[in-house]
């Protein structure tokens, strides 16, 4: 075969990419607008393990830095668990999520009341997961009791220029709302970074003297 007609096969073969991830696109920011107006999460698409990207864990290893050592860790939607592979010495950890895809992850719909046991865990993570929340401030509300470190990332609503409804996201908290939750719920932001335009943050309770 020609390098000409490899090239053009190429091109061609790029640009069915194209149209099918625009199709996707489409069909997701639908398929938000719907949920939104439901208030409902997405299960579909959180059941199809092919909506979990490795890209992702690039984010993991940053939030696994601010864990501190032997912690009762348990991680909301967890996804494909690498987490626990990063974790500092003397973790102990816990997945859960919207769908079990193992026999030991807990299932937990943050859209809905949390029925775990949170008094178990000193510690809770959220990796890309606020954004598919309606009302973060309740989700504080519940941890707030038992819970005295949360790390997490957020896509700011004023920092990030992503498509919020092409990306299936729920909510759309600028960073200075997501921060006076954080406030109002007895957490303070002990370290903050930042990659690809989401905000990373390690939090914890006020100490009361």
């Amino acid at each position: 075969m020609s390098n000409f007609i490899k090239r053009v096969l190429n091109v061609f073969g790029n640009k069915i990419g194209e149209i099918k991830h625009g199709r996707y696109l489409k069909r997701i920011q639908r398929n938000t607008i719907k949920l939104k107006e439901s208030k409902k999460s997405d299960f579909n698409r959180w059941a199809n393990s092919k909506e979990l990207r490795e890209d992702w864990n690039e984010r993991t290893s940053i939030i696994a830095t601010m864990v501190k050592p032997n912690s009762l860790l348990i991680e909301f939607g967890a996804g494909n668990m690498c987490l626990r592979k990063m974790l500092p010495d003397g973790c102990t950890y816990t997945s859960s999520d919207i769908y079990a895809r193992t026999p030991e992850l807990l299932v937990c719909d943050l859209n809905e009341n949390i029925l775990l046991d949170l008094t178990k865990y000193d510690t809770a993570v959220f990796s890309g997961v606020f954004e598919y929340v309606y009302d973060v401030g309740e989700v504080f509300r519940q941890l707030s009791n038992s819970i005295d470190n949360v790390v997490l990332s957020y896509s700011c609503s004023d920092i990030s220029n992503a498509n919020r409804l092409k990306n299936g996201w729920l909510s759309d908290y600028s960073k200075k709302e997501l921060e006076i939750i954080f406030k109002m719920h007895g957490y303070q932001i002990v370290e903050y970074k930042e990659w690809r335009n989401q905000s990373i943050y390690n939090l914890r309770k006020y100490l009361i003297m």
